[in-house]
C-alpha cells in the first residue's frame, strides 16, 4: 500500500506539473502574439513595405511587376477592405500567418502522435508562433513573401486534412491544395513550380489513390489562374506577356534572377558563437525529452524558466542570448543529429514512412521557398523557420511509441517559443532601416483608412513636412510622380501619389560579388537606369506628361535624371522646384530631395513624349505589346 501511495503521489504529481506547464506555456503563446499584434503600429520601412503598399493600392495601374510577382492582386480587395488601414493589414497578415502555423503544426501532431485535443492544441500553438519569425526583418505589411509563406502553410494542411479519415476532411484537403498552389503562383511562380513537385511526390510515395484527387486540385489551380489571367490581362496570353517581360526586366535590373542563378547552393553564415548556442540549446533540449521520470521536477523546473524568460525578452525588451537567423536551423539540425544516437538509433529503425516524407518535405520548404530569390537562400529560408521545427517533430514521432509524447513535445514547444521571443525582440531593437528600437519611438502619425503609425521623431518630421510641402504645392490625391531617388516608394504612398513605372523605380545598389548571397534584406541591384525607361515607357503619355518628379541628386541610390526624363520627352527646364526636404537621418546620412511639377502644357508634354518614343529603338518599344 505504502508504494501504491507513491506511485500515485508520483501521478498526481506529474500531472499538476504538465497542466501547469502547458498553462504556462498558452500565456506565453498568448503573450508573444499580442507582443507582435502592440508593435505592428510601430516603424515604418522606407523602401519595401511603400513597394507593397504601392502594389496593392492599385495594381492593375502597372504593365510588369519587379519582382514577377502577383500578390498586389490579391492583398488588392482586403486593402480597399481596411480603407488601406497599415495597422489593420498588418494585423491581418500576423493573423492569418499565426493561424496557418496553428493548424499545421496541430494537425502534424494529431497525426503522428498520441495526444488527447486539449494538449495538442496549446502545444501546437506553442509551435506556431516560430511562424512570427517571418517578420523579424520588421516587414509585418503583407507581401510577397508573406504570401508564399501562407501559401505552403495550406498546401501542407490540404496534404495532411487529406490524410484524415472522413469524405469532407478529403474533400476539404485537396480544395486547400489547389488554392494554396494558386496562391504559391501569384507570390512567387518558381516557389508554385517547386511545391508542385513535392506534392506530386509525396502523393505517389504515399498515397497511389490519391492520384485522382491531386489532379482535381491541380486542375481547379489551372482554373483559378485562368480566371485570374483574364481579370488581370484579359487573356492568358497577357499574363503570360506580363510574367515574361517582368522577367526580363527582372534581367536588366541585374537582380541576378536567371534560371542558371537560381539553383545554387548558399553558405550558412555561421559564427563560433551562434554554433556554440546551438550545440547547448539542442543538447539541453535532448536531455529535457530523455531525461528519467526520477528528474521529471529538474525537467519541469528548467522549462518553467525558460518560458518566463520568453514572456520576460517580450515584456522587457531584454536580449540575453541574441539568437540570430541561423541558429533557427541548426537548433533542429543538431536535436535530430543527437537522437540519432539515442539507444542505438531507435529513432532511425522505427519510422513510418508518412513520419520520414513530412521530415523530408519540411526540411526543403524553406529553400523551396527561397528558390528564385537572389538573397542567400538561408537568410530567405528563415523566414519560415517554423517549417524546420516541425521536420524535428516529424522526426522524433518515435517517442510517441514509447508513451513519451507529452515530455517530448513540451520542450520542443518551449524552444519554439524562446527562439521566436529572440529573433523578433532582435527586430525590435534593430530594425532594419529605422532608428534602434521601436520601443523609444513616441511621433504618432495619422494615415490613411484612419489609422496611426508610432515612429521615430526623424522619420515622422520627413514624412510630416513632405507631405506638408507637397499639398501647399499642389500636389493632390492621385497625382501621378515618377520617383527618381531610387528609394522613396513609402514617401509616395504616404503623400497618395500615383508611382509611375512600377510601385517602386529601384535606383542603382552595390552590385559587388560580395554583396550577392549574402543575406541581405533589401536585394542589391546592378543599376536599373535601363529598367527604369522601360516600366515608364509602359506608361501613358497623358499621365507622364502631367506627372511630377521625385528627385534625390546626391542621393545614394538615384536614377540618372537626364536619360530617364528624356525617355518620355522631358528635360530640367521643364519642371520648376515645388517642395524641399531632406531624408531622416537613420544609420546613413540625411540627403536632399527636391519634388518638382511640370510647367509645360500638358498637350505639348504629352506630343513630345510620344515623338521621343517614335526615336527610340524597335526593340525597346514595350509599349506596344
Amino acid at each position: 500500500m505504502p508504494r501504491d501511495d507513491h506511485l500515485a503521489n508520483g501521478t498526481t504529481r506529474s500531472v499538476l506539473l504538465d497542466r501547469t506547464l502547458l498553462a504556462l506555456s498558452a500565456v506565453t503563446t498568448a503573450t508573444l502574439f499580442a507582443w507582435l499584434l502592440y508593435y505592428s503600429s510601430y516603424g515604418f520601412n522606407l523602401f519595401d513595405e511603400g513597394q507593397y503598399l504601392n502594389s496593392m493600392a492599385n495594381p492593375f495601374a502597372y504593365g510588369v511587376n519587379i519582382p514577377p510577382s502577383l500578390f498586389g492582386f490579391v492583398y488588392h480587395w482586403p486593402y480597399q477592405w481596411t480603407g488601406g488601414d497599415i495597422v489593420a493589414l498588418r494585423m491581418a497578415n500576423i493573423t492569418l500567418t499565426m493561424t496557418l502555423g496553428w493548424i499545421l503544426s496541430f494537425l502534424v501532431i494529431r497525426r503522428l502522435w498520441t495526444a488527447s485535443w486539449p494538449h495538442a492544441t496549446v502545444l501546437s500553438v506553442g509551435i506556431a508562433s516560430l511562424a512570427l519569425t517571418n517578420f523579424h526583418s520588421r516587414l509585418l505589411t503583407p507581401g510577397y513573401y508573406a504570401l508564399t509563406f501562407q501559401s505552403l502553410l495550406m498546401v501542407m494542411i490540404g496534404l495532411l486534412l487529406a490524410d484524415r479519415p472522413g469524405r469532407i476532411c478529403h474533400v476539404l484537403g485537396w480544395i486547400l491544395v489547389g488554392v494554396g498552389g494558386w496562391c504559391c503562383f501569384m507570390a512567387k511562380p518558381t516557389s508554385a513550380a517547386a511545391i508542385a513537385l513535392v506534392v506530386m511526390l509525396y502523393v505517389v510515395v504515399l498515397r497511389r489513390k490519391s492520384l485522382l484527387p491531386m489532379t482535381g486540385a491541380a486542375l481547379m489551380a489551372l482554373a483559378l489562374l485562368i480566371v485570374t489571367a483574364y481579370l488581370i490581362d484579359g487573356s492568358i496570353t497577357g499574363l503570360v506577356t506580363r510574367m515574361v517581360k517582368s522577367a526580363e526586366i527582372e534581367v536588366v535590373l541585374g537582380a541576378r534572377h536567371e534560371v542558371s542563378l537560381m539553383f545554387r547552393i548558399d553558405w550558412l553564415e555561421i559564427s563560433r558563437a551562434q554554433l556554440a548556442i546551438a550545440v547547448l540549446v539542442a543538447i539541453a533540449l535532448l536531455l529535457s525529452i530523455l531525461m528519467e521520470s526520477t528528474h521529471e521536477l529538474l525537467a519541469s523546473l528548467a522549462l518553467a524558466a525558460v518560458l518566463i524568460a520568453t514572456i520576460a525578452i517580450a515584456l522587457l525588451g531584454i536580449d540575453p542570448i541574441s539568437v540570430k537567423l541561423s541558429t533557427l536551423f541548426l537548433v533542429p539540425a543538431f536535436t535530430c543529429l543527437g537522437a540519432m544516437f539515442h539507444r542505438e538509433g531507435l529513432v532511425l529503425r522505427t519510422q513510418a514512412p508518412t513520419s520520414i516524407a513530412l521530415a523530408l518535405t519540411f526540411l526543403v520548404l524553406p529553400h523551396l521557398f527561397a528558390l528564385g530569390s537572389n538573397v542567400n537562400y538561408w537568410y530567405a529560408g528563415s523566414k519560415v523557420a517554423l517549417f524546420w521545427m516541425l521536420a524535428v517533430v516529424a522526426f522524433l514521432s518515435p517517442f510517441a511509441q514509447q508513451r513519451r509524447g507529452l515530455a517530448t513535445l513540451l520542450p520542443l514547444t518551449v524552444l519554439a517559443q524562446f527562439l521566436t521571443a529572440s529573433v523578433v525582440n532582435g527586430g525590435i531593437l534593430k530594425p532594419f532601416g529605422q532608428v534602434k528600437d521601436l520601443r523609444a519611438y513616441t511621433a504618432v502619425m495619422p494615415m490613411r483608412g484612419g489609422g496611426k503609425l508610432v515612429l521615430s521623431q526623424p522619420l515622422h518630421d520627413y514624412l510630416t513636412t513632405a507631405r506638408v510641402q507637397a499639398r501647399a504645392a499642389g500636389l493632390e490625391v492621385g497625382t501621378p510622380v515618377v520617383d527618381l531617388t531610387g528609394r522613396s516608394p513609402s514617401l509616395l504612398y504616404v503623400l497618395e501619389a500615383r508611382a509611375l513605372g512600377l510601385p517602386w523605380l529601384i535606383g542603382p545598389w552595390d552590385s559587388t560579388e560580395a554583396h550577392f548571397g549574402q543575406p541581405w534584406s533589401i536585394v542589391p541591384y546592378a543599376g536599373s537606369n535601363a529598367a527604369a525607361v522601360e516600366a515608364l515607357g509602359l506608361e501613358d503619355c497623358a499621365d507622364l506628361a502631367q506627372a511630377w518628379v521625385l528627385i534625390e541628386p546626391e542621393g545614394p541610390h538615384h536614377l540618372d535624371r537626364a536619360s530617364v526624363m528624356a525617355s518620355f520627352g522631358a528635360g530640367q527646364a521643364d519642371y520648376d522646384g515645388a517642395a524641399t526636404f531632406d531624408s531622416p537621418v537613420n544609420d546613413g546620412e540625411a540627403y536632399r530631395q527636391v519634388l518638382i511639377k511640370p510647367v509645360r502644357p500638358a498637350a505639348l508634354a504629352e506630343q513630345s513624349c510620344r515623338e521621343a518614343r517614335r526615336q527610340r529603338p524597335h526593340s525597346q518599344k514595350w509599349s506596344q505589346w
